[in-house]
């Protein structure tokens, strides 16, 4: 690796916000890394969405370990009592019964999302209402209660569109995911991810934020963000995937799970660039790097970008001056760490 190319991607990031960080790791070695502010080899800094691809992590290992429950695997369809605790009755949309383990995991449920991340086969959409953000409750995401969101109601119910017909970036989604590992399990999505995956890769101090309290006053993992692993962790869960959730001896994430996530998703065929709870590269945004790049992203521009064809990880945590900027800071981070590529 070319380590004054990395400079440059450095002086990128870290002129993002005082507190930042950059690392990378290529053919399983630590080859370049960099702290600024509070953001240091022990801090516990937010990722926000890219929590979503824990939880997907994490739904994929329940599959395999449940074939009993999940027959048709990400086919399965898991809007009933079989899968979802009993908060999800009444459903009032019918239209909810037709989704797909694989439609909640790449935003093509029907649920309510995010305006500007809309979109169905003909083009943009803009959603009135709008679905909930950021951080909500379990009975929000099902549709029983109306959540503020910057002084706006925003819904789950009606569905927007049927499932598979429309793609809608919905925190509900891997928020309800969540709840289904949690009915199936006993455990929350951060303690089961803690046996099955955080302690075996060797993970310490993390923290995973609990969503609002539900009406009884209960508090379940926030399965659509809210993640906060150390950042050399945070390489570490990028380092599993690349090896195919392989760690040591151990095969901690299913195989072609993980290969499935590292690719274009049959369960939306609207964003490409949207796989299940991971940014691809399959549609070029980053144009001067490996089509195959891929991995979690969350607000103000933090990531864990996986590159198999380069064997390569890298990490950005920190925060940013204006965290709703829109930039190509992960596209441009990206290409200007390939670029570092010496051999």
């Amino acid at each position: 690796m070319d380590t004054d190319k990395l400079d440059g991607a450095w002086e990128l990031v870290s002129g993002l916000h005082a507190d930042s960080s950059l690392l990378v790791v290529r053919h399983g070695w630590l080859c370049y890394e960099r702290y600024q502010g509070q953001v240091h080899l022990t801090s516990n800094r937010d990722m926000h969405s890219a929590g979503k691809a824990f939880t997907c992590t994490a739904a994929g290992i329940l599959m395999e370990s449940r074939r009993d429950l999940f027959p048709e695997a990400l086919d399965q369809l898991v809007y009933d009592g079989n899968y979802l605790p009993p908060g999800h009755e009444p459903v009032r949309d019918e239209r909810k019964r037709r989704i797909r383990l694989g439609h909640l995991l790449s935003h093509t449920s029907g649920l309510r999302g995010n305006n500007g991340n809309s979109w169905d086969r003909s083009g943009a959409v803009t959603l009135d209402p709008p679905g909930p953000d950021g951080g909500f409750p379990d009975h929000v995401a099902f549709g029983q209660a109306a959540w503020p969101h910057h002084g706006v109601d925003t819904h789950t119910d009606p569905m927007w569109c049927d499932p598979g017909e429309g793609y809608s970036y919905a925190s509900a989604g891997p928020l309800i995911a969540g709840a289904m590992i949690r009915h199936l399990t006993g455990q929350e999505v951060a303690a089961y991810m803690g046996e099955r995956v955080f302690g075996p890769i060797g993970w310490e101090g993390w923290q995973w934020d609990d969503n609002p309290a539900e009406p009884n006053g209960s508090r379940h993992t926030k399965g659509q963000g809210g993640i906060k692993p150390r950042p050399r962790d945070a390489l570490r869960f990028g380092y599993l995937h690349l090896r195919e959730g392989r760690w040591g001896e151990r095969q901690l994430i299913p195989d072609w799970y993980a290969r499935v996530m590292r690719r274009p998703s049959d369960f939306n065929p609207i964003h490409k660039n949207y796989g299940l709870q991971v940014r691809l590269n399959a549609g070029g945004d980053a144009a001067d790097a490996p089509g195959d790049a891929y991995g979690p992203t969350g607000f103000a521009d933090n990531f864990i970008t996986i590159v198999p064809s380069l064997d390569m990880v890298l990490v950005r945590i920190g925060h940013r001056e204006n965290p709703q900027a829109r930039q190509g800071v992960w596209a441009t981070t990206l290409e200007q760490v390939v670029a570092a590529v010496a051999d």
